[in-house]
């Protein structure tokens, strides 16, 4: 059934195409077809016109995801200002923490990881889904509540309707009430703190790297629990990871200043 809400429904059904096969490694046509509900004349359409412009490639009968999304995605993340001037500062801060440093951005009303270190399987607990998450809900990690603090009230009221709050753990905040409560927090305090929310066992802290009105981003160091907090109860990671954070500011401001050229 086509989506009301989406003005070309054919490109819709080629991306569910991509996730399908993105979450299985590789599938071919019947397979995708029923998974998607779709005709197999359909899904084979979709599966040639992509494997023809190189993001598909066809081994056996079954369809994988080609390298073109490799250079798509660096290319993105290559052309956001903050990654610029924050990739140093994340190593850095993984250096002087010895955490699992983080740089995230606000993409759709979803916090994307630009830069992560240091997440393997075997660092993180059972849990965790992926060695680190590429996309989340903002309200359920620090670097997302960082973000969302100084975003407008109207924005954040945006996101929570169109993406819910939905609980990663049983420590996520789900009640909209709540959070802004939370938001407010984050804003007197300079820096938010994910307490197993986003992966229990694993804590937290994230500071907003801001510029004017324009939120570029979060600076954020993770680990398990009992590395994490009491660097948190210290405040020698807070203050590590807002003294980052700010570096990332005022690189940004230097550049777009008259002083850079």
């Amino acid at each position: 059934m086509d989506d009301p809400a989406v003005p070309i429904n054919s490109v819709k059904r080629s991306y569910r195409v991509v996730d399908a096969i993105r979450e299985r490694g590789r599938a071919g046509v019947t397979e995708l077809a029923a998974a998607l509900d779709l005709p197999k004349s359909t899904v084979h359409n979709h599966l040639r016109t992509l494997e023809r412009l190189g993001y598909l490639v066809e081994d056996g009968g079954r369809y994988r995801l080609g390298v073109e999304y490799l250079r798509l995605g660096r290319e993105s993340r290559n052309s956001r200002e903050v990654f610029v001037h924050g990739r140093e500062a994340v190593n850095r801060l993984q250096e002087r923490t010895d955490a699992h440093a983080l740089l995230v951005v606000e993409e759709n009303g979803m916090g994307a990881i630009l830069l992560a270190t240091r997440w393997e399987y075997g660092d993180l607990p059972p849990t965790a889904r992926h060695v680190y998450p590429t996309h989340e809900h903002l309200h359920s990690n620090a670097p997302g509540k960082a973000i969302l603090a100084h975003l407008p009230d109207e924005r954040v009221d945006e996101i929570a309707e169109r993406h819910g709050l939905p609980a990663r753990t049983n420590r996520t905040v789900t009640d909209v009430d709540a959070l802004r409560e939370e938001l407010e927090a984050v804003r007197r305090r300079g820096y938010a703190v994910d307490w197993g929310e986003l992966i229990e066992g694993m804590v937290g802290v994230a500071a907003p790297i801001v510029t004017g009105e324009r939120v570029h981003g979060a600076l954020a160091a993770y680990g398990p629990t009992a590395e994490i907090q009491p660097g948190i109860a210290a405040g020698e990671l807070t203050s590590t990871v807002a003294e980052m954070a700010d570096t990332v500011r005022a690189d940004i401001v230097f550049a777009d200043s008259d002083y850079s050229d």
